[in-house]
């Protein structure tokens, strides 16, 4: 690994752990393709989706976590009516692999734009987005 590409995903990292919690009823934009939000209720799913006109959502907390009570099908059932796309990606908090950051990268450079990340704070979202960037893995 060169210094430069170490010092990128210390960054991430950092930045990943102290982003705080996002406001329960907007998203925060990465870039101008993908948005992130935290704890979703299906009032909130369908308000974002109207406001933001978004094409496609991923989500990344698994419908098992703790406190989690909206399920990925609900949010593809509201998402369905809009002709919006919804990917199940569920990584756990705090241990997402390499093979997490390609799959979101894999989605990302697929899925029509703009896109919503779901999460309990947006904050492993996040971090999927900032490692996938840091190594050069997003068509942009």
């Amino acid at each position: 690994m060169t210094k430069s590409y170490i010092q990128r995903i210390l960054l991430v990292l950092v930045f990943s752990c102290s982003t705080p919690l996002f406001a329960q009823t907007h998203s925060q934009a990465l870039n101008s393709k993908l948005s992130v939000s935290g704890q979703m209720t299906t009032e909130k799913f369908s308000t974002l989706l109207k406001q933001s006109k978004f094409k496609s959502v991923i989500v990344n907390r698994p419908d098992e976590e703790l406190g989690n009570e909206t399920s990925v099908l609900q949010l593809r059932s509201i998402a369905e009516k809009s002709h919006v796309s919804v990917v199940y990606q569920p990584v756990v908090s705090g241990k997402i692999s390499q093979t997490d950051v390609r799959e979101f990268a894999k989605y990302y450079n697929e899925l029509p734009k703009p896109i919503l990340m779901i999460c309990r704070s947006g904050s492993r979202s996040t971090a999927l987005f900032n490692q996938a960037q840091a190594q050069g893995l997003l068509n942009d």
